[in-house]
């Protein structure tokens, strides 16, 4: 996930579905199969990759820095709760 720090995630899936298409367009073009379809492979596991980094992989890892904010603050609670008891 921190090959291409340069540009944005959405901005990366962007770039590689438009050279996706240019592969395409190139196999329907030109007679250079093989390096096409090379280029083909991959960068539709590029795109894909950056799809998914964008649909669930960005997402879950701010789900779980929320998550991690939310125990740390339970677990001051739960510590102050236990002081104060130790106290009375």
């Amino acid at each position: 996930m921190d090959r291409f720090l340069a540009i944005s995630p959405k901005s990366q899936f962007w770039l590689f579905n438009l050279a996706l298409a240019l592969n395409i367009l190139g196999m329907v073009l030109t007679e250079m199969w093989p390096p096409m379809v090379v280029g083909a492979l991959v960068t539709t596991y590029l795109s894909v990759d950056a799809l998914v980094r964008i649909r669930y992989v960005i997402p879950m890892k701010k789900e779980i820095r929320d998550l991690r904010h939310e125990l740390e603050k339970a677990q001051r609670q739960l510590r102050e709760s236990t002081e104060n008891s130790y106290r009375d």
